[in-house]
């Protein structure tokens, strides 16, 4: 889990309802009218319905805002985005937060804009349930908020890349947040300098403030200012745009960057249609790209995301890190992804997480101690056994986690509901026989078909390695088996998604999955009665009545291949050539920490995203926005050191610097 804030915005409640900031002594928006204090000082001064009725077919815009608050600024910002932007063009509203509002403060104070009803409704069902540190990707159709919690500057420095082509993004600023009398920590010249750094040449900014300091930081930041008539009681505010750049600084090596500029493509082909594919194919789909599928076997998500159960789940972990952070993010954003992509296929009844050994009760004991720092956070609570039995319906000899708005999946028919979209083309029964490139795009051929296309994405779980470009990625395949049984009278009475050293979900169309085997390095998927009778045994020691039913049936079920890597952390990004990554990097084979200012060659439109193992359907989701924005040059939905974490190259960039090679030694 990521650094707790250890609180929230402490509100106080004035006449009228109006919020105010303890912590700062400071409203969050004028007592006159918020609303219209919001449509003057940042969309009228920023000319956003002027530039927006003007936008082309599918161009995105990029607001950039310094605090949150209660969110009215973005959603004023919505309502005008639907009235007058294209519809094929897409609105990313990036916003950092330090203090971010309860669930319930947020409620009540939108309640004041009964206009906005329509849009704010869909930001507090959609609000994350645990505001932890770091990024949160929200999503309504062709509306973005990334919600950056923590220090503004901070936050903002967490969205670089340190490549001037995918950093200056920002098209229009709102400069909120707390008066810098109020709050001065914010108003640094580290900030400034951040907010130049993530703007196009030319990119606008407003603000309700006047403050020397705010004139100053943003002079030398490269602004160019100028004054109107403030609202209200508010003499004067500023509002102006970027007429000069500076260069960004390149302080890390960029071993994760290509060289070629983000190009806006038309076409692409991903192989593979299990959740990985069809996940990535949609958010291609859904930016107005022509995607090509390829699918080996004879349907969406026949291999590995093939199950007709799955669940839906993440592993907390009570200390920051790439693991414990990325399960956090992904299974609140999978959580809001299936309710809105294809909530008839989601079960989400709640979900146990039982703590069946020591070692797992100590680790959640730790977890819920976690929590603690987030009061009223909806994602997950500790429980005893006597309420983890009342959750489920069945005894339980055993304490967990309680995940409320979890549950289970229809995998199969996710994978086929995700792909669903007139931009998607899919090709069953295809298996790639040659991928190469040649001029400017890709050549993918099947034994029936030649299609070129401008990128290409590989999801083929453990077939990625066939493929010549991503051999050396360090993939290993994971054999699982899940077995299927009849439902008793009383697994029945099971009333949610249980899992711990095993799982078993509750029943669906008369039978339940159960499950499932782990064996790293094995590729056979033929159905097995050993593994049918060794997920038996591990149900056992959590439902022993219920396991002895089902071993009393013949049981069916479902073997499938998984692919993980080593740090079981999926692979989202573009595919470096390895002997370009080896001899421009070779320097950290002696000094691991050394600087290196280079950036290697890349195969051109060419990424990967797979090794999601296990979690595959929750780590998919988010998967593929990172991914999404590697290609098009989007805003990020995780903060860099996250993107680092699931690069393609970074496993090749570990053993240069402990000086050892691919194969081992």
């Amino acid at each position: 889990m990521t650094k707790p804030i250890n609180k929230h915005a402490d509100i106080e409640w004035r006449e009228g309802g109006q919020p105010l900031s303890r912590a700062y002594d400071d409203i969050y928006f004028s007592t006159a009218s918020g609303l219209e204090e919001t449509r003057y000082v940042f969309l009228q001064q920023n000319l956003l319905a002027e530039r927006w009725a003007n936008l082309a077919e599918n161009s995105t815009f990029i607001i950039g805002e310094t605090g949150f608050g209660t969110g009215l600024n973005f959603l004023a910002a919505w309502e005008l985005w639907q009235q007058t932007a294209p519809q094929s063009a897409r609105l990313h509203f990036i916003s950092v937060e330090k203090l971010p509002l309860r669930p319930k403060d947020l409620s009540r104070a939108l309640t004041l804009w009964p206009q906005l009803q329509a849009f704010y409704q869909q930001l507090i069902d959609n609000y994350p349930p645990l505001l932890a540190e770091g990024v949160h990707r929200l999503q309504f159709g062709r509306v973005d908020l990334t919600l950056v919690i923590g220090e503004a500057s901070e936050a903002l420095g967490n969205l670089y890349l340190q490549q001037e082509s995918r950093d200056r993004l920002v098209d229009a600023w709102f400069l909120d947040g707390f008066a810098p009398a109020k709050n001065p920590d914010m108003w640094t010249p580290e900030l400034f300098a951040r907010l130049a750094a993530l703007s196009k040449l030319g990119a606008t900014f407003a603000t309700f403030t006047c403050a020397g300091l705010v004139k100053r930081g943003l002079r030398d930041a490269g602004f160019k200012l100028g004054k109107m008539p403030g609202f209200g009681r508010k003499r004067e505010m500023l509002c102006g745009s970027l007429e000069k750049l500076h260069t960004n600084e390149v302080s890390t090596t960029p071993w994760h960057l290509p060289t070629a500029t983000p190009k806006r493509p038309q076409t692409a082909a991903v192989i593979g249609s299990g959740i990985s594919g069809a996940t990535i194919a949609r958010a291609l789909a859904e930016r107005g790209i022509q995607v090509q599928l390829f699918e080996r076997g004879d349907s969406p998500g026949s291999g590995g995301s093939g199950n007709n159960q799955g669940i839906l789940y993440g592993k907390l972990s009570p200390k920051p890190g790439p693991n414990g952070d990325f399960n956090l993010h992904a299974l609140m954003f999978a959580q809001r992804y299936y309710r809105q992509h294809c909530p008839q296929l989601g079960h989400f009844s709640g979900l146990l997480q039982l703590a069946q050994t020591e070692k797992e009760q100590s680790l959640q004991a730790q977890v819920a101690t976690a929590l603690e720092a987030y009061p009223g956070q909806t994602l997950a609570r500790a429980v005893t056994s006597i309420e983890a039995s009342a959750l489920a319906g069945v005894s339980l000899p055993f304490s967990g986690l309680y995940f409320p708005d979890a549950g289970w999946l229809e995998p199969q028919k996710v994978c086929g509901a995700l792909l669903e979209h007139k931009n998607i083309e899919r090709h069953h029964a295809s298996n790639v026989e040659l991928l190469e490139y040649s001029g400017d795009s890709w050549l993918v051929q099947t034994d029936s078909r030649r299609i070129k296309a401008e990128l290409v994405v590989l999801c083929g779980a453990n077939d990625i390695r066939g493929f010549a470009p991503a051999t050396a990625l360090p993939l290993r395949p994971i054999r699982g088996q899940v077995s299927r049984a009849l439902a008793t009278e009383a697994s029945s009475n099971l009333k949610m998604a249980l899992c711990g050293e095993g799982y078993i979900t509750p029943e669906y169309e008369g039978r339940q999955c159960f499950g499932a085997t782990f064996k790293l390095k094995e590729t056979a998927t033929e159905l097995r009665d050993s593994e049918h009778r060794e997920n038996l045994q591990t149900l056992a020691a959590l439902l022993p009545e219920i396991a002895e039913d089902f071993s009393a049936q013949k049981l069916s079920g479902r073997a499938a291949l998984r692919a993980a890597t080593p740090d079981y952390l999926p692979l989202a990004g573009p595919l470096p050539k390895w002997d370009s990554l080896e001899s421009t990097y070779r320097g950290l084979r002696k000094n691991r920490k050394l600087f290196i200012n280079k950036q290697a060659d890349y195969q051109p439109g060419l990424y990967v995203m797979g090794g999601l193992g296990s979690r595959g359907f929750t780590y998919a989701p988010l998967t593929a926005e990172v991914l999404t924005a590697w290609i098009l040059g989007e805003p990020l939905p995780i903060n860099v050191d996250l993107v680092k974490a699931l690069h393609p190259a970074r496993f090749a960039i570990r053993d240069l610097g402990k000086n050892r090679h691919s194969d081992g030694t």
